[in-house]
């Protein structure tokens, strides 16, 4: 179960930077609930799910993708075996895709979200505890194991089985209906092309001074809560429709001064997409489209400040998007949209129709007809004084058949695999400041710390 909204709120609204017991906390994460579990996680993850070959945890970051998920798996048997863990695939990975299909692909983005480490290295690079819990963004060395059950701590509390796996406030029909009427025109600039059996959904976000200007005006938790409905609906579909590729995210900068670009900007950006924290590895690539030739050049340099694997994932045009849909996707440009320079029109789910969208709709009701049929099976017998709806989920909280072959408890922390993918956006437009003033490695730290 998680914690409910009288126990610890879904977003702290104190700008400060917050820890508990040494472990920096996101503004969805609190003290009451979320932090000690993390804590208990942690504590026990740097050393029962740490890289020791005796113990059958070698380490994974040169094998084969299938080697790496058969190690995940063992390291995470008892979660996998969870309601919470069953919806969490049908969210991410399409209600309609068959089980063992979406467990595999499930699998593969948590490993990917750890660049294909699953046991923790932490202890090897970093020789005392504080200097581990300082490092946690580091997902190379977290592995995917602890970051797992990081990361299903924030699931439950982002979609709570006691309450059906619909949140009290987030997917309150009120909540939709207000973010409908008030941030339409704020989140205007950004469209998602739905996925279909050939491409994934893409994220389209066409820039413009006087929505960067809008967007920055917004109050931080409304700007999460779109974010966070923008990601939500694009990363429900690329698995739905079998494409079994990851989005990517489209930006087209022709539209947008840079001058809008200042290192307060960019931290307040910083801020508002590091809601990517709450999915593992959520964009394959970052295209930035119609890019002047200066900033392009400055690229080449900045790019020298970000890891291998950042680098690969930003794609920068000087012209339109379609010839690297084309060679990445094979989508013809008749049948791309006209945002991205194709000839389609209409293709677009524009911010008034995605914002009224529960994504995880699906993924609720056909969880709800399996855990009938099993009752079905079994028989359902739970305490008769608890309410119905917890009784049904409650009632199927399976736990393991087999012991882990790893002996294995992982716990962990480091979400920060996912908000490095948020930061690599950030960097971006923080090379735009660029052109004005600061350094690029400056600017590059400013984004990072913030």
């Amino acid at each position: 179960m998680a914690c409910e909204l009288e126990e610890e709120e879904f977003y702290d609204h104190v700008e400060l930077k917050r820890t508990h017991g040494k472990i920096p906390l996101y503004p969805w994460e609190g003290e009451t609930w979320t932090g000690p579990r993390m804590l208990d996680v942690v504590e026990h993850g740097l050393t029962c799910a740490d890289v020791d070959a005796g113990l059958g945890r070698p380490c994974t970051l040169k094998m084969s993708n299938e080697r790496q998920i058969q190690h995940l798996r063992n390291a995470i048997a008892d979660v996998m075996q969870s309601v919470a863990f069953e919806f969490a695939m049908k969210v991410f990975e399409g209600h309609d895709t068959p089980p063992e299909v979406a467990c595999q692909r499930f699998l593969r983005r948590l490993c990917e979200a750890c660049h294909g480490g699953v046991y923790c290295r932490l202890r090897i690079v970093h020789k005392t505890k504080d200097a581990c819990l300082a490092n946690l963004q580091d997902s190379k060395n977290l592995g995917a194991a602890l970051y797992t059950r990081i990361f299903m701590l924030r699931f439950l509390k982002r979609f709570p089985p006691q309450h059906g796996f619909r949140h009290r406030e987030i997917d309150a029909d009120e909540t939709k209906e207000r973010a409908v009427r008030d941030l339409a025109d704020t989140f205007d600039m950004f469209k998602i092309w739905p996925a279909s059996e050939s491409h994934p959904a893409a994220l389209f976000c066409c820039m413009t001074t006087a929505g960067m200007k809008n967007l920055l005006r917004t109050e931080v938790t409304d700007s999460w809560y779109g974010v966070n409905q923008m990601y939500e609906v694009a990363l429900a579909q690329p698995s739905e429709y079998l494409s079994g590729k990851l989005p990517p995210m489209i930006v087209d900068v022709k539209k947008c001064s840079v001058t809008v670009f200042t290192r307060a900007n960019i931290a307040l950006i910083a801020r508002q997409f590091a809601v990517a924290e709450f999915h593992p590895e959520p964009f394959a690539h970052f295209i930035v489209t119609n890019c002047p030739y200066l900033l392009a050049a400055l690229w080449s340099i900045g790019k020298l400040f970000l890891t291998e694997s950042a680098r690969n994932k930003f794609v920068i045009c000087t012209g339109d998007a379609s010839t690297e849909i084309q060679k990445r996707y094979g989508v013809a440009k008749r049948d791309q949209p006209v945002e991205c320079g194709g000839e389609a029109r209409d293709e677009m789910i524009a911010a008034r129709d995605w914002l009224a969208v529960v994504p995880h709709e699906g993924a609720i009701k056909d969880l709800q007809r399996a855990m009938a049929g099993r009752r079905a099976i079994a028989g359902t017998a739970s305490d008769p004084d608890a309410s119905p709806l917890v009784r049904k989920f409650s009632a199927l909280n399976m736990t393991p058949k087999m012991a882990f072959k790893t002996g294995i408890r992982p716990s962990s922390t480091s979400l920060v695999s996912v908000a490095i993918r948020a930061v690599e956006f950030v960097f971006l437009l923080a090379l735009f400041a660029l052109v004005f003033r600061s350094p690029a490695r400056r600017l590059y730290m400013v984004a990072m710390n913030t």
